[in-house]
């Protein structure tokens, strides 16, 4: 990624608005510097482009790591397309789907960086560079995810002072979906957690929440997981749905359980720089922006959800409902992490966000 990025620096991104209303068209794929002003372009099938109907004045990057077709993917199409038109075509924003800019870790270092315009990703790998994001690791906070849409929807700008120094501005924070335990053990009650091997990412805050449960939690690189599972190396593992069911782990796994551990968080960050580049009327017209961007997110991830629950079950796959008796004993026994998270980001952060998610419970 650092040659990529080293050669990116030599090519600075180049693209043509054109039309009279918004559209896509492509461009080849590279990581030009952050916010670069317009010019002509080459063109290729793997990235898309929205122009508005003026000449581009700022032509930005905006990569992911989720595929093209997901939720996030196409929040980020739908970003760049709303921008453009609201823009009037000043701001023309490429498109990278699919990791082509670089893993998670290197699409955060490439807005650092500022080789990256803006990424749009989850939290849970960003913590590393953003340790208050620590705080959306917190577990079974939320009910439903309409609950996190309206916390979070006001609690973007008490998370800025969070990225103090990091060269990064955060631009706006919307839940998606939950992630969902499957295992080959049926769970129904919290003491089922015990002595089960649960795959979980290398993050600290996971991995304590799930051994307080009683299980095993045991880290393994997402490529091995699936042999894993088949091996018996891990006796379940924790995802979204939707990556459930395209990585077949409904044929490894017999039931899928609602532990509503974890409302995935989703996050639109800019490089600083390019941010405080930008005239008080395009930062405003953005700050806009990315309040609809982040509601359409939430829209398009959970009718998303809706069918991937129905597809769990005609792959013949028990999905199991916790209580909320169950859920608060959960939420009880994983004490341990909501102290991990108090003193990695402060208690402070922490009241105020357990406050919104109360306050908007009722």
């Amino acid at each position: 990624m650092k040659k990529l990025i080293g050669l990116a620096l030599a090519c600075s991104l180049v693209l043509t608005a054109c039309g009279n209303s918004s559209t896509s068209t492509t461009a080849a794929p590279t990581t030009a510097p952050a916010g670069t002003t317009a010019a002509a372009s080459a063109g290729s099938e793997e990235a898309t482009t929205a122009s508005g109907s003026g000449e581009a004045e700022y032509n930005f990057t905006i990569g992911t790591s989720a595929t093209k077709d997901s939720a996030i993917g196409k929040t980020m199409q739908y970003a760049a397309d709303l921008i453009a038109e609201r823009t009037g075509g000043k701001i023309s924003i490429t498109c990278y789907p699919d990791s082509q800019l670089g893993s998670d870790a290197e699409l955060v270092e490439g807005v650092q960086l500022g080789n990256v315009t803006m990424v749009i990703g989850n939290t849970a790998p960003q913590v590393a560079f953003v340790p208050g994001l620590a705080l959306f690791d917190l577990p079974n906070t939320y009910s439903d995810i309409s609950v996190a849409q309206t916390v979070l929807a006001g609690f973007t700008e008490k998370m800025a002072s969070s990225f103090d120094g990091t060269q990064m501005h955060l631009c706006q924070l919307f839940p998606t979906v939950f992630r969902y335990m499957s295992s080959n053990k049926e769970v129904k009650s919290a003491d089922d957690f015990n002595g089960i091997k649960i795959r979980t990412m290398t993050n600290n805050n996971h991995m304590a929440y799930w051994n307080a449960l009683g299980a095993t939690a045991t880290p393994l690189d997402f490529s091995e997981l699936y042999i894993g599972l088949q091996q018996g190396l891990v006796d379940a593992q924790e995802n979204p749905l939707d990556i459930f069911l395209s990585s077949n782990f409904y044929e490894q796994q017999k039931y899928v359980i609602n532990t509503k551990h974890i409302a995935f968080v989703a996050t639109i960050l800019m490089n600083q720089e390019t941010w405080d580049s930008l005239p008080a009327d395009l930062q405003q017209t953005l700050n806009e922006c990315f309040t609809e961007i982040g509601q359409y997110g939430t829209q398009v991830a959970q009718e998303a959800e809706e069918k991937n629950i129905q597809a769990v079950k005609d792959k013949g796959v028990t999905l199991i409902e916790l209580d909320d008796a169950t859920i608060a004993q959960m939420k009880e026994k994983a004490q341990p992490v909501y102290d991990m998270v108090r003193e990695a980001v402060g208690d402070t952060l922490v009241d105020d966000y357990l406050a919104a998610i109360d306050a908007a419970s009722k």
